[in-house]
């Protein structure tokens, strides 16, 4: 008994180790090969900015949810001349006939803003952590408002996207100008 069980036991366990190395490449190969999930939003961050929101705090994304070829990148051209900051300009895989605009929620002041830049807005929310606002631009597309909003009161801090470094620091930091007065000359020193 104890010869049979001599002669089987390192065929036995040569068949198991290699099973345990067959799952262990298939597990590894599969998790290599799989799809990287995409990173989670960054939630919003409460900006103080002094009881009126202007459009240099609001990250927007213009999407062309329509056949009009080139439509979102007009778009962002001239809300970026107004000073909002446009995360992104692509197609969407929503399509809409007019122009729509998605935040957070459709009371939020960056919504609102963003939707009395156009006509005939309609506005939607959605509960995205990150506050960051799309233009979603349809066929119907009726234009820039006569007088679009520059400002929106608000009451207390605002929660925003937080702007990559050389945006926020263009926003918060103001300009150093130039002194007009020249500045002094270096005194020489005795050696």
């Amino acid at each position: 008994m104890r010869q049979v069980i001599r002669v089987f036991k390192t065929p036995v366990t040569l068949i198991i180790l290699l099973a345990l190395v067959a799952v262990g490449g298939w597990w590894g190969l599969k998790n290599a090969t799989a799809a990287i999930p995409p990173r989670p939003p960054e939630p919003c961050v409460k900006v103080d900015v002094g009881g009126k929101l202007t459009p240099n705090y609001v990250t927007v994304r213009t999407l062309n949810a329509g056949l009009r070829g080139g439509l979102a990148k007009r778009v962002s051209t001239e809300m970026r001349a107004v000073g909002y900051y446009i995360l992104k300009v692509n197609n969407s895989d929503q399509k809409f006939a007019e122009t729509v605009v998605i935040g957070n929620s459709k009371d939020d002041p960056e919504v609102k803003l963003v939707a009395g830049f156009f006509k005939n807005a309609k506005t939607q929310g959605d509960g995205r952590i990150d506050h960051v606002v799309d233009v979603l631009l349809g066929d119907d597309y009726a234009g820039k408002a006569a007088k679009p909003l520059t400002s929106i009161a608000v009451d207390g801090p605002v929660c925003l996207p937080p702007l990559p470094a050389s945006e926020a620091s263009a926003t918060a930091a103001p300009v150093a100008t130039p002194s007009a007065s020249p500045s002094a000359s270096p005194s020489k020193t005795k050696k």
